[in-house]
């Protein structure tokens, strides 16, 4: 399961030069494949909650901002497929904590849906009373995904933006306190992981 550490090595590189940086290696396509069923499952049973915004006591839902759906991992009732997506995400923050001394301590991850018509405003990922979470990270579980489809994550640097499309295998990663992001509309059901590595 465990990707060479070149992939590792193009990410650390690219997110200390840029800010963010993107794969499609870092999972095999069966794994990928099988994350993606067991996402569609657990929607399909109602295990999912429309996302907010906020922390705490000014958590709150606000769908003329995000309107996507969400279901978090405990990480004392992950699955078979969940471990092993856990433990990579382990290994890579190890691997940012020796290359950039980040002090990074834990992660966070939750299944993320957003259904046609979907999208996330733009906005830091870092909350203003609490500056635990630093890396961001995306993982994209969409077949046969094409750039009508919309959906695409919009990073912005300054005045210029890139977009990338969260096609199937797809990682994507940056720094939650710097890099402003947005979800464009998705014209079809999106599915991914999406979580941070936080101090």
């Amino acid at each position: 399961m465990t990707p060479p550490e070149p992939v590792f090595n193009v990410l650390a590189d690219n997110l200390a030069e840029k800010g963010w940086a993107v794969t499609d290696d870092l999972f095999s396509t069966d794994f990928l494949y099988a994350l993606l069923q067991e996402e569609i499952l657990l929607f399909k049973d109602g295990q999912f909650k429309q996302a907010g915004i906020g922390k705490g006591a000014e958590h709150k839902v606000v769908s003329e901002i995000r309107s996507d759906y969400v279901h978090w991992l405990d990480e004392e009732q992950l699955s078979e497929l969940q471990q092993q997506f856990w433990q990579q995400m382990q290994e890579f923050k190890q691997f940012l904590n020796r290359e950039f001394f980040l002090g990074l301590k834990d992660v966070e991850f939750h299944f993320a849906v957003y259904p046609e018509g979907s999208f996330y405003k733009k906005h830091l990922d870092r909350f203003q009373r609490d500056s635990g979470r630093t890396i961001s990270c995306v993982l994209y579980l969409n077949k046969d995904w094409q750039a009508g489809d919309g959906g695409q994550l919009r990073i912005f640097n300054k005045e210029t933006y890139v977009d990338v499309n969260p096609v199937f295998g797809r990682f994507v990663c940056f720094k939650s306190d710097e890099i402003e992001h947005e979800v464009l509309p998705t014209k079809k059901e999106r599915y991914s992981i999406t979580g941070w590595m936080k101090n």
